[in-house]
């Protein structure tokens, strides 16, 4: 005896589109607003940015913000096969490999009460614009986030810390809580000072709510001494 099982195209195309939303993914861009110079993927040069003494002094993070322009100017896919998608918006991979259900996890233009300086108190951050994105993520994602950038030391000795400035928002936008998510520090000893060193540091964070969909976020440095850096690329990825 034989038996025959039959999967209808319907059924089908349901565990498809199930297996789809599922999957984690990925993207990348150079769409920093201070980098200037140098495009994703091709040159790990940038454009020094100076984190400055009234910086050190107040201890305060100084975020990298994202730029439309800078996007389309340093988002230029690299290769030619397979062709490309269309990256301007989105990042190098055009959305290729993004994770099931989301089309973006930049928002290169954000401009809300989050891009703001705070400049007062005992926790302190620079204004900056755009943000990540998770808001087509879901609860119980995690988000691996690379940050690639340069160092240029000016002191001996300088301590340098990575953190996400995050804010998490409730179902009208409004921020809930905002706080650093640090990351391993980073020492600069001696034979340090005006050499370049390139960092890759990941950073995570798991979203446990709505709230955490919603957030806004950014990376940001802190040092104990006068720093150059240099942001160069980020690679945001979504493990499900």
């Amino acid at each position: 005896m034989s038996f025959s099982i039959f999967a209808s195209q319907g059924v089908t195309s349901n565990v498809n589109e199930a297996i789809q939303l599922a999957s984690g993914g990925y993207e990348f861009t150079a769409g920093f607003t201070d980098r200037t110079t140098g495009q994703a993927g091709v040159s790990a040069e940038g454009s020094n940015v100076l984190y400055t003494q009234d910086m050190l002094d107040n201890e305060r993070w100084m975020r990298f913000g994202f730029d439309t322009t800078q996007q389309a100017t340093n988002d230029i896919p690299y290769w030619t096969d397979p062709p490309p998608a269309p990256a301007t918006g989105i990042g190098v991979f055009g959305g290729s490999y993004m994770p099931g259900g989301v089309t973006r996890l930049f928002n290169f233009g954000d401009n809300t009460a989050y891009n703001a300086a705070d400049e007062a108190g005992d926790f302190q951050y620079t204004a900056a614009g755009g943000s990540l994105d998770f808001t087509q993520c879901n609860v119980g994602d995690l988000l691996l986030a690379r940050f690639d950038f340069n160092v240029v030391p000016q002191v001996a000795n300088t301590t340098l810390e990575i953190a996400l400035i995050w804010a998490n928002r409730d179902a009208n936008d409004a921020i809930t809580y905002t706080f650093a998510l640090t990351g391993d520090p980073v020492f600069y000893g001696q034979g340090s000072v005006g050499k370049t060193f390139l960092n890759r540091p990941v950073l995570t964070a798991y979203f446990a709510s709505q709230e955490d969909v919603n957030a806004r976020a950014l990376f940001a440095i802190r040092a104990d001494n006068i720093v150059q850096i240099q942001p160069l690329t980020t690679l945001i990825n979504i493990v499900r």
